[in-house]
């Protein structure tokens, strides 16, 4: 079975910027749901939860110093099927980092089921 790490942040989480408030990543927490729901095809992954303050000495051993945002999923090149056409590479690794292509990943990589075609709300 390939080798592919998801990275969540964990919740909650607060901002010193923002005392007196808790707060969760809605694209963490989408994804979160997602392995919650389908406990035998998340198994396939390994899944590491975060700090949300910086700096996030996981993702910057793994990517660099410019890569430290989340979710964010690094998988093995030599798996199964190509690698998604919006993938992005840093120190020698794979990953995407959008939460719509991680979805779209996990569906055609790890089984997941496919989100309903329809249309798509982003947040701004």
């Amino acid at each position: 079975m390939p080798w592919d790490q998801l990275f969540l942040l964990e919740r909650p989480f607060a901002d010193p910027a923002l005392p007196g408030r808790e707060f969760y990543c809605w694209q963490c927490l989408l994804l979160d749901g997602i392995l919650s729901a389908f406990p035998s095809r998340a198994a396939r992954l390994d899944v590491r939860r975060i700090a949300w303050a910086k700096p996030r000495t996981a993702l910057i051993e793994r990517l660099g110093q410019d890569h430290q945002s989340a979710p964010v999923l690094i998988f093995e090149k030599s798996g199964p099927g190509p690698a998604p056409e919006n993938a992005k590479y840093a120190n020698g690794l794979a990953y995407v980092d959008d939460s719509f292509a991680i979805l779209h990943f996990l569906a055609l990589r790890h089984g997941f089921p496919t989100p309903y075609p329809g249309r798509v709300m982003r947040c701004p």
